[in-house]
C-alpha cells in the first residue's frame, strides 16, 4: 500500500507537500519491501537526487534502466499522483541550499562530453572542481568517533581482509597496500585464482573484512560480506549510502558520497579517507 504525504489541513494531493530529507527517511523505511526494480530506483533518487530533480521521466527512466512506467510507479508507491509532483520534492532540495557547484556540475555532463575531444583541460577542471566538493563534504560528514572506532576494529583484528571491485577495486587496493606497509596481517581479496570463498572460509570473528563498493554494486562482493556477516565476523564498510547491501550488514560504515559529473565518478574522497585512516594508524602503532 502507498504511503500517504501528509500536510495538515488538506487532503488535495496536489496541495500536500513534503520535504526531500522526510521522503528520504521513508524510501529508507520501506526498502526492503520494495520490489527489486523499485529498490534500484530507490538507490538512484538517494544517491543522485540531482537526476530526479533535473530530468524528464524518459531520462531518468533511460539511466536507471527502467521502464517510463516503472518511475511512475515508484512516485505512486509513495503516495504522489505521478512522477512531476514527486520531482518538486527534489527540486525543492535545490532552493534549499545543495551547493551550487554540484547542481553546475550535473547540468556541465553532456557539454563536457561534447568538449572533451576538442578541450581536455574542461574535464580536468570540471573534475579537480567536483573533488575539492567531495573533500569538503567528506570533512563535513565523517565523525571523528566513527574514525576512532574504525582504527579500534583495525587494530585490535587478528588479521584484516579487504576486498573491493570496479570502481571500489584502486581505494580498497590502497587500503590493503597502507595495511600491509604498516605490518599489518592483512589479505586482498582480489579474486585472482578464483579462490576468494576459501579465503573467505578461513575468516574467524576476531578477523575484520573491510569492504568497498558503490553503486552497481558488484554481486561477488555483497555476497562476500553476507557470508562474512552470517558468520559474526566483523565488517567495515566504505560505501555510498544507508541503503547499500554493505551498509545493511556492517559494523561500522563510512558513507562517501562521490559528485556524479560524469559515468567515471571521482573517487578523491575515498582515498583521503584511506588515507587519514592509514595516518592515523601508523600514529597509533609507532607513537
Amino acid at each position: 500500500m502507498s504511503d500517504p504525504l501528509l500536510r495538515q489541513g488538506t487532503d488535495d494531493p496536489d496541495e500536500r507537500e513534503e520535504t526531500f530529507d522526510a521522503l528520504r527517511g521513508r524510501i529508507k523505511a520501506r526498502f526492503d519491501g520494495l520490489s527489486p526494480h523499485l529498490q534500484w530506483l530507490a538507490r538512484y533518487a538517494l544517491e543522485d537526487p540531482n537526476l530526479f530533480a533535473l530530468e524528464t521521466v524518459t531520462e531518468v527512466a533511460t539511466r536507471a534502466s527502467v521502464q517510463p512506467s516503472t518511475v511512475i510507479r515508484f512516485a505512486k508507491e509513495f503516495g504522489y499522483t505521478g512522477f512531476t509532483q514527486m520531482q518538486k520534492v527534489f527540486r525543492l532540495r535545490l532552493i534549499e541550499g545543495i551547493p551550487a557547484s554540484r547542481t553546475q556540475a550535473f547540468l556541465n555532463r553532456k557539454r563536457l562530453e561534447g568538449a572533451a575531444a576538442v578541450d581536455p583541460g574542461a574535464i580536468l577542471s570540471e573534475f579537480s572542481d567536483a573533488s575539492i566538493a567531495n573533500l569538503e563534504r567528506l570533512k563535513r560528514s565523517i565523525a571523528s568517533e566513527d574514525l576512532r572506532q574504525a582504527v579500534r576494529m583495525i587494530t585490535e583484528a587478528e588479521h584484516i581482509y579487504v576486498i573491493g571491485q570496479r570502481r571500489a577495486f584502486p581505494i580498497a587496493a590502497y587500503f590493503a597496500y597502507g595495511l600491509i606497509r604498516l605490518e599489518f596481517r592483512c589479505t586482498f581479496l582480489d579474486f585472482v585464482g578464483g579462490m576468494v570463498p576459501q579465503q573467505v572460509a578461513t575468516m574467524r570473528p576476531n578477523d575484520i573484512l573491510i569492504a568497498v563498493a558503490f553503486a552497481e554494486y558488484t554481486p561477488a562482493v555483497v555476497d562476500i560480506v553476507q557470508d562474512v556477516h552470517i558468520r559474526r565476523v566483523p565488517i567495515l564498510s566504505v560505501t555510498d549510502v544507508q541503503t547499500s547491501p554493505l551498509a545493511k550488514h556492517a559494523s561500522l560504515t563510512f558513507l562517501v558520497d562521490e559528485m556524479d559529473i560524469h559515468r567515471f565518478k571521482p573517487i578523491a574522497a575515498s582515498i583521503c579517507l584511506v588515507q587519514s585512516l592509514m595516518i592515523t594508524l601508523g600514529a597509533v602503532r609507532e607513537p
